[in-house]
């Protein structure tokens, strides 16, 4: 026979089962939508429709080393592009040009957070004639703020790219990221490093592709937890991608 608290607890658990029976469909409904619906309608902002990257993602030409060198000549050191979705700002930044010295890699401070091929780079090498061409997201990784990268600012205290010591300056809540060090985050609020893009460079040919990332870019509806989820649009966000070039002086 029953006693009274088996009756008590199978009374809570049918309570419990007929609260949430309401949300079961709206929450399969819900992830349903980010890995069907949205995933399907993210294909029309991939920059290129092709796989031929590292697990998946699209080969992308970013530019022709000419194109680089023609603006470095300018004084600018960074060059914007999209990837791997058209509203997905990135930027190239040549650091030996920016800090007066080799930079041929620079550590993954995602290495082994991820299987597969993108999680297993204990560095990342960079590309061009000098092995030092790198390209990070132009996203902020805190609150989703558009960083300035191609404002060059002398001191890490002012929002834009310090030309000094490479630390880009988030001009929303402080996020200071060391990008001859991955990216890796050195004051302000931002969680965690700044995603990289991976690139290859066809020395024949001059041209430098994006081929993958390292890390989730920062996403406010989505839950990007892996370097492929940056495969999925973002509905809330829509970044524009600054022409080339555009840098400016700051403080």
């Amino acid at each position: 026979m029953m006693n009274r608290r088996t009756f008590l607890r199978l009374y809570l658990v049918v309570g419990a089962a007929v609260a949430i029976a309401p949300l079961i469909k709206p929450l399969a409904d819900y992830v349903g939508y980010f890995y069907n619906e949205l995933g399907t309608m993210s294909k029309q902002y991939l920059v290129a429709n092709n796989t031929d990257g590292l697990a998946g993602f699209p080969k992308y030409k970013i530019a022709n080393i000419k194109d680089i060198q023609q603006q470095l000549s300018s004084g600018c050191p960074v060059y914007f592009f999209a990837y791997p979705l058209t509203n997905e700002p990135c930027f190239l930044v040549d650091l030996q040009v920016l800090l007066g010295q080799p930079v041929p890699e620079i550590p993954n401070p995602y290495y082994g957070q991820y299987a597969g091929p993108l999680g297993q780079m204990k560095t990342i090498s960079g590309v061009g004639p000098n092995n030092s061409i790198y390209a990070f997201s132009d996203v902020c990784v805190h609150l989703g703020c558009q960083l300035p990268a191609q404002v060059l600012v002398t001191s890490e205290n002012n929002p834009g790219l310090d030309t000094q010591n490479s630390v880009l300056h988030c001009p929303c809540h402080g996020s200071l990221y060391l990008l001859a060090k991955g990216g890796v985050v050195i004051g302000g609020p931002a969680p965690r490093p700044l995603p990289i893009i991976l690139l290859e460079y066809d020395q024949s040919s001059g041209d430098i592709y994006a081929v993958g990332t390292n890390a989730p870019y920062f996403s406010a509806s989505i839950p990007r937890t892996t370097p492929s989820d940056n495969l999925l649009y973002d509905p809330r966000y829509d970044y524009s991608v600054p022409s080339n070039p555009s840098c400016s002086k700051g403080g």
